[in-house]
């Protein structure tokens, strides 16, 4: 063998890998029957209720709290159960309308059991008027033919801390240890912030899920109508799809180079990976690159095999995240980076602090495309914090199909120690590759994958404002979308290009179902109706300042008495972005100073 016998062999399963994980996306005839659990805001004690009498209750669904048994109970009836969602308080059954869906039979499939009101009135800003008519002539949904699943519990059970202090506990509170070595305290300190939950949402009223007729909902629906004609026109442009390509070539070459052992190619590959989730990945999970519906799916797989699942993404980030922001007992974000405290409602642990967050960001998307899976598969918690924290697949997927779809993570996890075990054996086409060096082409570019991750996520919504009251009607949900985001580098073209157009994250949550690649030429506007309506517009300068109060707001909520002074002490020039760019490379320096002993 020798390198080029390599590099044709690893391209070939890398092609074999991407194509398996291709064809296992591909939307079948089986019906969702994702468990129906509904419920408001509960802790521990939730008593467990048939799911027919589950659906009709006036409440939000939940999907952070499926059990195995739910999942199991699910699959079986996929096969021969109708589709039904519920909006606006209305429990539809959308099985005869699935097939001709304009966002593909699956959106509807993962979306079965599930109240999708603020999904519903976001996703068809656009057309809301023939949305809502094609609505009406749906049928009702017939709740008797669901199955009675057992064990449904509404909501996270609340119970921070709980089991035995575990091997992954030391070696996290070692981490968050060694960060604060490097992080001195600021001089003023910030006070500590009571526990106090989310409240007076639209979702949390006595009555259904509302989403009301504001006039801020019909003035963006006029910003879209008066830039678009038709919604293939607020899909990717050809200058978007250029940039998927290019993306994709480069992160073909490094990650053939990183297969072969290229310390450039290594150090190059998990910023190339971001490269192509930013315009590709987040994206098509919300069904904007296309109006082919297979064209979205399968470009989902992009996230793989270093960023997230997308059989596990979709159903948290869509049915939780989009629908429940920065509500502490239904938004599941706020709760996987525990023990962190993220949200005022979120309970305090006082077995870690901030710096834990810092440094398990590091294995953030270890978590998503690794952990989350397999414990989805064993039926486990996603997190020891909490017993019932699961996000589920959707059970419209099975089993097998979602083994074959973990091929490509599957390789990653194991290519380096082959490399390893070969050269123990005397076999070594690239070169010797030693313990230590198996460990950095196995853990390196999930750190920074992880690092890049956490940054352009968590500061989109972890910030003080994001946290404060609403302004406005209760049932202004468009309003709260935008009052519970942070956008940053408004003025620019360029940043929402590399952040996946998660620096305009208030307009993302607010017309979700249009392409990222649009949203600066429409900014000025959309600022403009904004303030016409007297709604709070939370910007920050660029990123490195994003991050920082992010930050300064999770030592706030988790321990203020250690809150860093990069955090909070204002810096110019470089200077400020020091904090980010130290978080992004310092698994680099750790790549590069180990290397003599590769």
């Amino acid at each position: 063998f020798n390198r080029d016998n390599v590099g044709c062999s690893i391209k070939s399963m890398l092609l074999t890998l991407h194509s398996a994980a291709a064809l296992s996306s591909v939307p079948r005839s089986g019906i969702a029957a994702l468990a129906q659990g509904a419920g408001l805001r509960c802790g521990t004690g939730a008593r467990a209720a048939p799911a027919s009498a589950l659906l009709d209750l006036e409440r939000p669904v939940s999907l952070l709290s499926l059990t195995a048994t739910d999942q199991s109970i699910a699959g079986h009836a996929a096969a021969t159960r109708p589709i039904h969602v519920k909006i606006d308080g209305h429990w539809y059954d959308v099985t005869s309308w699935a097939d001709k869906h304009p966002g593909g039979r699956y959106m509807l499939e993962w979306s079965d059991g599930f109240d999708v009101t603020g999904a519903f009135h976001t996703i068809h800003l656009f057309s809301s008027v023939k949305a809502s008519d094609m609505l009406k002539r749906l049928p009702e949904a017939d709740l008797m033919t669901r199955a009675s699943v057992e064990q449904v519990l509404p909501a996270i059970d609340r119970t921070a801390g709980h089991g035995e202090t575990t091997g992954m506990d030391v070696f996290m509170n070692v981490g968050e240890r060694a960060v604060q070595l490097v992080s001195p305290p600021a001089s003023t300190l910030p006070s500590p912030v009571p526990t106090t939950s989310a409240t007076d949402l639209s979702w949390q009223q006595s009555g259904a899920y509302a989403v009301g007729d504001s006039a801020l909902k019909h003035d963006l629906e006029a910003l879209l109508r008066k830039h678009f004609r038709r919604p293939a026109e607020y899909k990717a442009t050809r200058e978007h799809w250029a940039r998927i390509v290019a993306s994709l070539v480069l992160w073909s070459v490094c990650f053939v180079g990183w297969a072969q052992c290229s310390t450039l190619a290594t150090l190059l590959l998990p910023f190339a990976q971001w490269l192509v989730f930013s315009p590709t990945v987040h994206e098509s999970s919300h069904s904007t690159l296309s109006t082919k519906p297979w064209v979205n799916k399968v470009m989902a797989f992009c996230g793989l095999p270093w960023i997230y699942h997308p059989y596990i993404w979709w159903p948290q980030h869509i049915l939780s995240h989009h629908q429940y922001t920065n509500d502490d007992a239904l938004d599941v974000d706020l709760h996987h980076l525990r023990p962190a405290r993220l949200h005022p409602g979120c309970e305090a642990d006082k077995s870690a602090s901030g710096f834990n967050f810092i440094f398990k960001g590091y294995f953030s998307t270890m978590g998503m495309a690794v952990l989350w899976p397999l414990r989805d598969l064993q039926g486990k918690s996603t997190g020891r914090w909490y017993e019932n924290l699961i996000t589920p697949k959707p059970a419209s997927v099975d089993d097998a199909e979602f083994r074959r779809s973990l091929a490509p993570v599957a390789f990653v996890m194991a290519w380096p120690w082959v490399l390893a075990l070969g050269s123990l054996a005397g076999y070594t086409p690239c070169g010797e590759v030693n313990a230590l060096h198996a460990f950095f082409l196995w853990y390196y570019p999930w750190a920074v994958t992880g690092a890049i991750w956490t940054v352009m996520t968590q500061v989109s919504h972890v910030q003080e404002e994001c946290q404060r009251p609403r302004t406005g009607d209760e049932d202004d949900f468009f309003r709260w979308q935008i009052e519970s985001a942070v956008d940053y580098s408004v003025d620019s073209s360029l940043v929402p290009k590399l952040t996946a157009s998660l620096s305009l994250q208030s307009m993302h949550h607010v017309m979700p179902s249009v392409c990222g690649c649009h949203f600066h030429r429409l900014y000025p506007e959309y600022k403009a109706i904004c303030e016409k309506h007297g709604v709070r517009l939370n910007t920050r300068r660029d990123v490195s300042h994003a991050w920082r109060t992010a930050i300064a707001r999770i030592f706030e909520l988790s321990s203020p008495e250690l809150t860093p002074a990069w955090a909070v002490d204002s810096e110019t020039g470089l200077a400020q972005h020091a904090p980010i760019l130290a978080y992004f490379l310092t698994p680099a320096a750790a790549f590069l100073a180990c290397s003599p002993f590769f």
